[in-house]
């Protein structure tokens, strides 16, 4: 819960909103590479994870939500997206924007706006149907996912991107690896405070993970992709910041990290020609073992003394079945669902269960540990099905137009593709949905092959117009 405001935080938060509104709205109308690098900025460089911390603080994520009904970053976001829509209205014969994304989210918008309709005749406050523990993080993440598309539109935006998601993710990796070898790591660590562990993690919060993965499968491409050829001096510094970032997901302790980690190797692997693929499974080899072996003594020893997969889904796959364990919560929100499996219980929608099995939850019932059992749960089989089509539209595009990439514009595309990989764990037993940082992160990596493609089509117009040019 978000703690209660001082009539200086208000005041403070007041004068921002008035203050950062109109010129972000400005920026996006002339300038919309500037507010999109900046809440990469952001979105890298700041945790929004107060799980595993002894007290709660306010993070730039949630700062502005005691007194609006959004967070202040949320509305600077959704004043950009408003921005986005007028300037693609005034500009009709400009490229559409991720065209078979785009009947998905006009799809959320009429499901939350009958979500909206039937809270309130029921009497739930507008703030809770549209709070973070519903499904609106959704359309914050798409229309995230627009902003970055129209501001990334040239192939020198496309370099801009990319060294800015590199660059930041070394800051971002130093200051980690400061913080775990100088001090106690990161505060956030719920097997210290909470489970009496001798643990002290990199990272906990999963965006940071995250970060630190698409850092280091920059890094890898860059390092054995043919059409980079870098010198020796870059070659060193690639090596040295993809063992930085591979260390940091390793000393996190996250399973969903380092099997996310896992699949886009495994992605970059199959992307490889014949002759590469030696020397770059000999080299993830030697570092899945080191990674494994840290993580299995550092944190699945204190699970149970099986082997390392047995330690690794513990909690997931218990003996005693699907009414015990992860799956029970999964479990109990079925039970809970009734007679609303068409569209869900609403975004305010709870569920009910036995309390012993589900105490981790404390007393908020307003989620579950799976994005897509949070979806259905709350917006039911059609919601499901539109967040799913959605996913399945993306993969299809990527597919469809990889071969066809080369240069910086494929390693984005692979990046974003990549990074969808890494999500995937989350979506199956995390909660992204829930949190605003993180779907943020997702709606970047959806949006990064959609820039590579459209960077692609301009280049080609270009040489089109020049050979015609050239015959006139």
């Amino acid at each position: 819960m978000t703690p209660a405001l001082t009539p200086a935080e208000v005041t403070t938060n007041l004068l921002a909103a008035l203050f950062l509104i109109p010129i972000v709205f400005g920026f996006v109308i002339k300038a919309p590479q500037l507010v999109a690098l900046g809440f990469i900025g952001v979105l890298f460089s700041f945790s929004d994870s107060n799980w595993g911390q002894l007290t709660t603080e306010t993070t730039i994520y949630s700062r502005g939500s005691g007194m609006f009904y959004f967070s202040l970053l949320n509305m600077v976001l959704l004043t950009a997206g408003f921005a986005v829509l007028l300037r693609r209205l005034t500009n009709p014969l400009a490229p559409h924007l991720a065209p078979p994304m785009t009947k998905y989210f006009a799809a959320f918008v009429f499901l939350i706006a009958g979500h909206v309709i039937v809270g309130l005749m029921e009497g739930i406050e507008l703030n809770v149907i549209l709070g973070n523990s519903g499904i609106f993080n959704i359309i914050n993440m798409m229309v995230f996912m627009f902003l970055v598309i129209m501001a990334f539109d040239s192939e020198k935006d496309t370099r801009t991107l990319l060294w800015t998601i590199v660059v930041v993710a070394a800051i971002r990796g130093v200051f980690g690896a400061v913080r775990y070898f100088v001090f106690d790591g990161d505060t956030a660590n719920p097997y210290r405070n909470f489970e009496g562990l001798n643990i002290k993690i990199f990272y906990f919060d999963i965006s940071d993970n995250f970060v630190a993965s698409l850092g280091a499968f920059c890094a890898a491409w860059l390092l054995t992709a043919p059409e980079s050829k870098p010198s020796w001096f870059r070659r060193a510094i690639l090596f040295g910041f993809l063992v930085l970032e591979i260390a940091a997901v390793a000393l996190s302790f996250r399973r969903s990290s380092l099997i996310g980690l896992g699949l886009m190797f495994a992605f970059l692997f199959l992307r490889l020609p014949g002759k590469r693929k030696f020397l770059f499974a000999i080299l993830a080899g030697a570092l899945l073992a080191v990674v494994a072996s840290v993580f299995f003594e550092h944190r699945l020893q204190f699970n149970n003394n099986q082997s390392l997969f047995s330690s690794l889904i513990y909690d997931i796959t218990p003996e005693r079945g699907i009414r015990d364990g992860r799956f029970y919560e999964l479990y109990a929100a079925a039970q809970s669902m009734e007679g609303n499996w068409i569209f869900g219980r609403g975004t305010w929608g709870t569920f009910s269960g036995d309390y012993d099995r589900l105490s981790y939850h404390g007393s908020d019932f307003g989620f579950v540990h799976s994005g897509f059992g949070h979806v259905l749960l709350k917006s039911g089989i059609v919601g499901l099905l539109a967040f799913c089509g959605l996913l399945a539209a993306y993969i299809a595009f990527y597919l469809r137009n990889r071969r066809s990439l080369y240069g910086e514009a494929r390693l984005l595309a692979d990046a974003g593709f990549a990074g969808f990989l890494f999500w995937i764990p989350t979506l199956l037993v995390g909660t992204p949905i829930i949190e605003f940082r993180t779907m943020l992160l997702l709606g970047l990596t959806l949006a990064m092959p959609f820039i590579a493609v459209g960077v692609r089509n301009v280049q080609v117009r270009q040489a089109l117009y020049g050979q015609n040019y050239a015959v006139a």
